[in-house]
Formats: C-alpha cells, structure tokens, sequence
C-alpha cells in the first residue's frame, strides 16, 4: 500500500497533470453550459431563453407527463400550436418549445430537413398510425412523453468527456516507466528488495487508478450538473424520442432496433462502453510506457495506436483493404504486445520464428472473424462513440451474443495489455 500510494502521488503531483485535469474541467463545464445557454422555449408567445427556457419547458411537460394518446396531442397542439418560421442561421424552426416540438417530430405532417426542406406541422395523426405508435405496439411497451432533454445533454458530455479524459491519461500515464527509462534509475530500481515485484505493481495499480478515476469523475460531474439543470426523467422513453433521430424509426425486423429501445438500455451500455474504453486507454499506455525510452515516445506510440485505425476507418471503403485491417487493427496490436513474452535468446532464427507466431496467431484470429465479430468497436475510441450503439443493436439481432462477446473482449484487451506492460518493462 505504500508504494502504491507513493506511485499514485508521483502520477497526480505533476504540474502537467494538475493543469491538465483543470483545464479539461474548464472544457468541460464550459460545452455543458452552452447546451443551457443555447435553450430556447416560446410559451404562449413569450420567448424563453438558457436556463430559464429550460426550467419553463419542464414545467410545461409536468402537466402531459405519463403515456402518449391521441387526446394529449391534440391538446398540446391546442394549447401552444405548431412551431413556424426557420432561422437560417440555425436550420431550426422558430418559436417552439419541448412539447410542440416534440409532436410535430412525431405525431404531425410537419418535418425539418433543411431550411430549405422542410414543412410546418398542419394537422396530427393518430398515434396508432405514426411509427412511434406502430413500434410501441410491435415491441409491447409503453409510449411515454417526459422532459427527457438531459439524457441527450448528458450522453454529449460524456462522449466529449471520455475524449478529453483519453487525452488526459495517454498525458498522464506516459512517464510511469519510460521516465526512469530516460534518466536511467531503472536499473537501480531493479536492484531494490521491493523493485521488481511489487513496485512494478504498485506502478501499474496507480496508473489504472487513474485512468478509472478520471471516468468516475467525469461520469459523476455529468450526472450532478444534469440532474441540477436538466433533471433526470425519460429513462424509459425511446431512443429515437430522446435523440431525436425521428428518421430511423422502421419497421425493419419488426421494429426491434435501437431507436425503440428504453433510453435506460442505452445509458447502461454507453456507460459501460467508456467504462471499458477509459480503462483500455490506461493499459494501452501503461504498456507503451514501459515499451518507450522517453514520455514523448509513449505519448506518440499510444495516440497512434488508437487514433490510426479510427482515422483509416473513417476515410476507408467498406469493402476495402483498409477496412480490414482497422476491423483486426486490435488484433494487429495484441500480436504486437504478446512478442514481450518471447526472450531474447542466442539463437536469433528461433526466437524471430516465436515472436513471428505471437503476432501472427491474433492477427490470423481476427482476419478469420473479420465478418461475423466487430473487433474495431473494441478499440477506445469506438468504444465511447454514442453512434455505435446503433451497429451493436444490429449485429445482435443477427448474433445475441455479440455485446457480450464484444465488452468481454475489450476487458481482455486491457488485462492483456497490462500484463505485457509489467512482462515489458522487467525484462528491458
């Protein structure tokens, strides 16, 4: 325990690291702030705006909160009509607020693709008719109408947050090996009673507490500054409700897919998705850390090795060369980690054919399963994308284990990664 609280403060000491964590609150806090000073809600005639227009659009829910039928459409409609005229600078429609929004989205002829396409809401449809109504009726549940806004808001942060955290550990972590690396102690570490058992461990535990910890923070900063502001209702309203993603509502398998799935669904996945990809961040720079002569080396070797594959993804084909190999691009990297297992030995032919086999038998695996099991997701970066949340509820409608099998494999990648790292570091 001492040295693991020795090794904690080394990390969270640093002037790097302390400017770091404060700037990326500011960063922080400031994107949440511009979702409420960005609000806008014109009730009966009366213009709205930032936190005021929020706490006016919750209280107005307050009054149609519970299951959607036909006679509280027509009653809001009735009450705050449709919204009408289009800001060009914006691409939104103008004097509108939560609930008419919500019903010409979803229970209107009105539709907003552009301003330049678009149509404002003129009469409503029966619930039963519209596609909410059709999906709800498909899967058994229940259509709800609740201020369901802060699962958005929250869900935005937390995807911007986890990019900065990212940035925030790779910085963080860097040093833990390859600075004794640089100034050459390492050997003198070595030489201690405690050095290359426990210190090696108290090293790697520190790092991973750190990587965890910047997820709580930022999970429970996001949770707080939302329940103040926005409130946490709408847990068991659609996806597609909350979102707003009104265009992926279809009838496709029945309706089962991810825009009727419980917004609570979605929250526990996305949670644990950047749960996995934080902590996979943390052992992919603890291993290059302690693969690294130098912080600036590991801070270099980690950012590429993450942010390489999703940047080739994005401009690959579907189809392509390149798509495959960022679909097996965590295999690529498993096979690269596990040629710390194979020593140096005098025969140099053997040990090239062994390490030759460790990079090859991952590598082989994933090319294999290129087509049936989503290795790309399993990367950090993927992992907390809200966007995926949509391929994952497709694929595990053709194979049901495929979320499992997909976060089970993420933690592996991370348990693997930190073996490596401790395997690397004592055998340099």
């Amino acid at each position: 325990m001492r040295l693991y609280k020795m090794e904690l403060y080394k990390i969270c000491s640093k002037k790097l690291f302390l400017f770091s964590v404060l700037a990326s609150l500011a960063i922080l806090l400031l994107f949440f702030w511009s979702f409420v000073i960005g609000a806008e809600s014109t009730v009966n005639g009366v213009k709205y705006t930032g936190y005021q227009a929020v706490q006016m659009d919750r209280e107005i829910t307050e009054e149609f909160k519970g299951v959607i039928t036909d006679q509280k459409v027509a009653q809001i409609v009735e009450k705050y009509g449709f919204p009408n005229g289009v800001s060009e600078d914006y691409n939104v429609f103008l004097y509108k607020n939560y609930l008419n929004n919500f019903v010409m989205h979803g229970f209107s002829d009105g539709y907003f693709h552009d301003w330049e396409d678009y149509h404002v809401g003129t009469c409503t449809y029966p619930v039963a008719e519209t596609e909410l109504g059709k999906a709800g009726a498909a899967t058994g549940k229940t259509l709800l109408l609740e201020y369901s806004y802060g699962w958005q808001v929250f869900t935005e942060v937390l995807q911007t947050g986890c990019v900065i955290g990212m940035a925030l550990i790779v910085l963080a972590l860097a040093p833990v090996f390859s600075e004794e690396s640089y100034i050459n102690t390492r050997q003198i570490l070595f030489t201690t009673k405690e050095g290359k058992t426990k210190d090696v461990i108290a090293k790697i535990a520190a790092g991973m507490t750190v990587a965890i910890g910047v997820y709580a923070v930022i999970v429970l900063l996001d949770f707080a500054l939302v329940w103040c502001v926005f409130g946490l209702d709408g847990l068991n309203c659609f996806y597609s409700q909350v979102m707003e993603e009104w265009n992926f509502i279809n009838d496709w398998n029945n309706y089962h897919s991810a825009a009727v799935d419980f917004m609570s669904d979605f929250i526990i996945y996305f949670m644990t998705a950047c749960f996995l990809g934080m902590a996979e961040t943390g052992a992919v720079s603890l291993y290059f850390s302690a693969h690294c002569k130098s912080s600036f080396q590991s801070v270099i070797a980690t950012a590429m090795s993450i942010l390489v594959p999703f940047l080739l993804f994005m401009l690959s084909d579907v189809r392509g060369i390149i798509s495959v190999l960022c679909n097996i691009s965590v295999p690529i990297l498993l096979g690269i980690a596990l040629m710390c297992f194979i020593p140096d030995i005098a025969n140099k032919g053997y040990s090239f054919i062994a390490k030759t086999v460790c990079f090859t038998f991952p590598v082989a695996v994933g090319y294999l399963l290129r087509r049936r099991f989503l290795f790309y997701i399993a990367l950090p970066i993927w992992l907390i994308m809200r966007s995926m949340y949509s391929d994952m509820v497709f694929w595990k409608s053709l194979f049901p284990w495929m979320q499992s099998a997909v976060f089970g494999f993420a933690a592996a990648v991370s348990v693997i990664f930190i073996v490596c790292s401790w395997k690397k570091y004592r055998c340099l």
